[in-house]
């Protein structure tokens, strides 16, 4: 997944009030009644998460959030008009969220972080966990929520550990950048919050892009540098170039190490950015962007919903001169929830359903026909094996689906002929609504 920009995050010291109420209502004390964490009356922080989960209704006294961590999600609240203060709140059934809850065994895969026993019904050994924290190597837990630019109403949740044991140092507090470090070092017993606003935005960097600048740095002979990039990666670094990443950025897919700091661009680049831009422009169309790539590319959140609309006014329009980097991203966006969504976020001929892996798949290509871009029947959701696959000829879809494997361009390749075999002949999954058009896919066809 796509690191995205951070806009705020909330660091909670893990004491006595954190553990009783993540740890669970089992223990039969008034202590461990709470199904929420409660947050600060300040102004500042009643504004700042206002502006970010605005109630859809003057005197609403709550917003839902849906808490995510790489291996789930629950449902939960923000609310806002309480007896007490604002609180973070979670369903009184499912428990607290699993990435802040106790676990007997935790690890980097784990949804879990802090060790600990979380089946006490007895108050004093549900107490005690908190106290054998040290003993265990845990060190300080601190909860993180952190709330990222593109998911308008979820909070990322994470723990992590201050001055933990080697064992427990896939969770250590310094994998955080040190904004997080010091957020977090605001925080103690007696004053358990801190929080703070990021301003951050850009593309996203990836490790592709940092290599590619590098190399660019370091030849000084740009046109020979571009010459070796493949198309991913030249696409990738002109949005980049034209939107630098700044600030913070977060992995949403990883668990603890998921910080992404941006790296500046090198002087030389910065310097001669007009002649690198039209040389990459030259070799590499900003407008024909792989679909997979474009769901990687900084959007408008204003852009989207107009999209969004255009969809079900059924105009499928997007115009060139209006296509720029951040155009195409909205643009594939809104296409993107779309297509996933008449395939019920499945491969429509793998089966894999991992949001990571899908991608929303033009039919006629999005550089060939600017009135059908946004088309829900001219897009199918596959996996990114199939994506690529479909988008280089390797396969085909017929007028009535079925998957037609080019076996001489698979060629010599026994790993891919494995991976493709078994859908030779098989059908594509049709979807719930706005099946692949005819006339697309023999567009398609008619280009292999």
């Amino acid at each position: 997944m796509t690191a995205l920009p951070v806009e705020w995050v909330l660091a909670i010291y893990y004491g006595p009030t954190a553990h009783r109420a993540t740890y669970g209502r089992r223990p039969p004390s008034p202590k461990y009644s709470k199904d929420y964490i409660q947050l600060s009356k300040k102004a500042d922080f009643i504004d700042a998460v206002t502006n970010l989960f605005p109630p859809a209704e003057t005197g609403v006294g709550s917003v839902p959030i849906t808490y995510k961590w790489p291996t789930g999600t629950a449902p939960g609240a923000l609310v806002f008009l309480s007896a007490d203060r604002p609180h973070l709140k979670w369903e009184t059934n499912l428990g607290a969220p699993a990435a802040w809850k106790m676990s007997l065994d935790p690890n980097e895969l784990t949804a879990e972080t802090i060790p600990g026993d979380p089946g006490h019904l007895d108050f004093t050994a549900a107490e005690r966990e908190l106290n054998l924290l040290q003993d265990r190597g845990a060190g300080q837990p601190y909860l993180m929520a952190i709330k990222l630019r593109g998911e308008p109403a979820a909070l990322q949740l994470r723990a992590y550990l201050g001055v933990p044991s080697e064992d427990y140092g896939w969770a250590d507090i310094q994998l955080t950048p040190l904004e997080i470090q010091s957020l977090a070092a605001e925080t103690s017993r007696n004053s358990a919050l801190a929080w703070s606003d990021f301003q951050s935005g850009g593309t996203a960097p990836t490790t592709c892009i940092n290599e590619a600048m590098i190399q660019l740095a370091s030849s000084g002979d740009f046109t020979s540098v571009i010459k070796t990039l493949n198309q991913d990666t030249g696409r990738a670094l002109s949005a980049y170039l034209r939107h630098p990443a700044y600030g913070l950025f977060f992995d949403p897919a990883q668990n603890h190490d998921c910080w992404l700091q941006p790296i500046s661009v090198p002087s030389e680049i910065a310097e001669n950015v007009d002649v690198l831009l039209e040389l990459l422009d030259n070799s590499f169309s900003t407008l024909s962007h792989s679909d997979a790539v474009a769901e990687s590319l900084e959007i408008s959140a204003e852009d989207v919903e107009a999209f969004h609309k255009q969809i079900l006014d059924e105009d499928y329009e997007v115009v060139d001169k209006y296509a720029s980097v951040k155009i195409r991203g909205s643009a594939q966006r809104a296409f993107a929830d779309a297509v996933k969504n008449n395939y019920g976020n499945k491969c429509a001929i793998t089966g894999i359903e991992s949001k990571d892996f899908l991608v929303a798949a033009h039919i006629v290509p999005w550089s060939l026909d600017q009135s059908i871009r946004l088309d829900p029947s001219n897009g199918i959701c596959l996996s990114l094996l199939m994506d690529r696959a479909f988008e280089n000829g390797y396969l085909t879809v017929d007028n009535d689906l079925t998957i037609v494997v080019n076996w001489d361009k698979v060629g010599d390749d026994v790993a891919l002929k494995g991976q493709l075999e078994a859908y030779d002949g098989q059908k594509v999954t049709v979807p719930s609504d706005n099946a692949p058009r005819p006339e697309y896919l023999q567009r398609r066809r008619e280009l292999n």
